[in-house]
């Protein structure tokens, strides 16, 4: 959230609780009790929107880290196997396997999450038939456990890019709330409380008050930075 919309939402919290605190002005006032009640709306919304927003889906990469991590383990475990397997065998059909899941770790290691996805399920397709023979270096229920790994890492893929989307959306939303309150101030409620200046001094102040946008970083209202620029 940019400084700004946070100085505009803690602005449209003061104005709401200005007039809870004078309902009985608020319920003398035509079409203000109904406007307070659109601006309570808008600020529930803000919330959920800040809250999406704040989701950058970092649980998400970190399952994701570890999903991968422990398909690469798997990958380099069973392509191991396999190897050693097809290089002890006299079986020409399957010394071929040899070649192709002779490979050093870091090459697995370096794949993209597409391609090591795709390589374990080829590992797993050629090596699922031989299976009950790859003992002492791996049991059959290790080389089955292959897929379960690739298909939880592969599950995984799209989510933390759903999560950017969402936030995307979250921000896009949020903009649009903002702008709502801000026109619901500027063109609506502060017409309708203007007439209270004089006959009451007290609600009047205390909503301009409330409407002073405050910068959270210096604590200065718009209107002391506006003073200070013009000096």
């Amino acid at each position: 959230m940019q400084k700004n919309q946070e100085s505009k939402i803690k602005m449209s919290r003061s104005v709401s609780g200005i007039l809870n605190a004078y309902e009985e002005v608020v319920m003398r006032t035509p079409g203000l009790n109904a406007a307070h009640d659109a601006l309570n709306n808008l600020i529930a919304e803000t919330e959920r929107h800040t809250k999406n927003q704040l989701n950058k889906g970092t649980e998400i990469t970190v399952q994701k880290g570890n999903a991968r991590m422990v398909l690469e383990n798997g990958v380099i475990h069973i392509g191991s196997t396999f190897a050693a397997f097809a290089t002890a065998s006299e079986d020409p059909a399957i010394k071929i396997f040899k070649a192709k899941y002779q490979v050093a770790d870091t090459e697995i290691r370096k794949l993209r999450d597409m391609p090591l996805f795709s390589y374990s399920y080829s590992l797993y397709d050629d090596a699922a038939p031989f299976a009950s023979m790859f003992e002492p270096f791996a049991t059959a229920e290790e080389v089955m456990q292959l897929k379960d790994k690739a298909d939880n890492f592969n599950a995984l893929l799209p989510q933390r890019r759903t999560q950017v989307n969402k936030r995307s959306i979250a921000t896009s939303n949020l903009d649009d709330a903002i702008t709502q309150i801000d026109d619901l101030l500027n063109d609506t409620i502060d017409v309708l409380v203007k007439p209270w200046e004089t006959k009451e001094p007290d609600f009047f102040k205390a909503y301009k008050n409330a409407r002073l946008i405050v910068d959270p970083a210096s604590r200065k209202t718009k209107k002391d930075a506006e003073s200070t620029d013009t000096k």
